[in-house]
């Protein structure tokens, strides 16, 4: 999803209409929203669904990235 208008970029409102495409698409059942540059890289974090919300990223060099 890409914001058009030229207002203040809103990430919620683009990942609640990235959901409302995806819901129309398909019947998932799973949703697993992300920052491009919050990857996993750890093996042992595996993609699923859980009952509860995840927050898979335990920590974040945001300036040293390599």
């Amino acid at each position: 999803m890409f914001q058009v208008k030229p207002d203040i970029f809103n990430k919620g409102a683009l990942l609640n209409i990235g959901f409302r495409e995806a819901v129309k698409a398909a019947n998932y059942s799973c949703f697993i929203f992300h920052e491009v540059d919050l990857l996993p890289e750890d093996d042992r974090m595996i993609y699923g669904c859980e009952n509860q919300p995840l927050h898979m990223t335990a920590t974040i060099d945001k300036f040293n990235y390599s």
